[in-house]
């Protein structure tokens, strides 16, 4: 199993999953210095409604998953049960990936090494490396249940903060982690500006004289999530640095949305002019709080129909003369 195999792999489970609540062992493997954090629990979005349909419309010839789990014995959709993310919230910092599942990790470091791929010991523990440009990557278990995921640094500061019975990241920062994983099934949250987050400049964007830079620069904080059900719940809460700057935001949101609408298909466009409608914003202070529910039949069906609207242009589309 490769490093680049591993770290697409973690990511895909990241958009596929759901947390009910931060595993406090997870919790415990976080970096003090974490700014960023986010938790998934793919055993629970397997078992939701809109799970089951995702999986019921996903591709069984995926020879790349089907080679993964003939090697290693491990595929996400059965083995892996919890993903918790980090990282200090600086540009092109890799950070952890934290996974609880089912690991044959022997096995996994058995054909690591069968490939050619580097495996080290630290602190009783092995580890997978492999480098990308300037950056090592690694992957240690820690048992056959943990894996983690990121820089070797980051790796090697878990390892070492194994076995401790505390969360080591920041207390505020621990509060809203609890507090989202507790009402929340898939989450995040940032304690920094977005603008520092990635290393592109934030694009100086016009939307009819709604858009610029300056909104986006001025969030400070932010943080939401997603709670799935027969009614599926998506909630998201952004800091600016000014009142003024949140209104602007919420004007930005409902442009926006009213964006959608005008450019919605024709198929779908009653079910998606419906959801825009249902589209909660409200500002508090500098605060910018935006709610959404959508019956989760009702997503479906726009799954459906943009799936079949993609078919039919693709069936329609003319095939060039050789």
């Amino acid at each position: 199993m490769t490093l680049r195999v591993v770290r697409p792999l973690f990511a895909f489970v990241i958009f596929a999953g759901l947390l009910p609540a931060a595993d406090p062992l997870l919790m415990n493997l976080l970096m003090p210095d974490a700014k960023v954090v986010a938790g998934i629990n793919v055993e629970q979005a397997k078992n939701s409604p809109f799970g089951q349909f995702l999986l019921a419309r996903a591709p069984n010839g995926d020879q790349g998953l089907a080679k993964l789990t003939a090697t290693t014995g491990f595929d996400p959709r059965r083995d892996l049960s919890e993903v918790l993310m980090a990282t200090m919230g600086q540009p092109g910092q890799q950070g952890l990936v934290l996974a609880r599942g089912a690991f044959d990790s022997e096995r996994i470091l058995t054909a690591a090494t069968a490939a050619g791929h580097t495996v080290e010991a630290y602190n009783g523990v092995n580890i997978l490396t492999g480098k990308e440009g300037a950056q090592t990557h690694a992957v240690a278990f820690l048992g056959d249940s943990i894996a983690v995921a990121g820089d070797l640094d980051s790796v090697k500061g878990a390892i070492d903060r194994r076995g401790n019975n505390f969360s080591p990241i920041d207390a505020t920062l621990a509060a809203q982690v609890q507090q989202l994983s507790g009402s929340l099934d898939a989450w995040s949250v940032s304690t920094v500006p977005v603008a520092a987050l990635t290393h592109e400049k934030v694009p100086d964007v016009n939307l009819n004289g709604m858009l610029n830079s300056d909104v986006l620069k001025n969030i400070q904080q932010a943080s939401g999530g997603i709670k799935f059900g027969a009614i599926i719940q998506i909630s998201a809460e952004a800091v600016a640095n000014s009142s003024q700057n949140a209104t602007a935001l919420a004007d930005v949101i409902h442009f926006l949305g009213t964006m959608v609408t005008a450019n919605a298909p024709a198929a779908s466009a009653a079910a998606i002019t419906s959801l825009v409608q249902s589209l909660n914003v409200q500002t508090d202070g500098n605060t910018v709080k935006v709610a959404l529910a959508i019956p989760e039949q009702q997503l479906e069906s726009l799954v459906n129909s943009e799936h079949s609207a993609h078919q039919n242009g693709s069936a329609q589309a003319p095939h060039k003369k050789l």
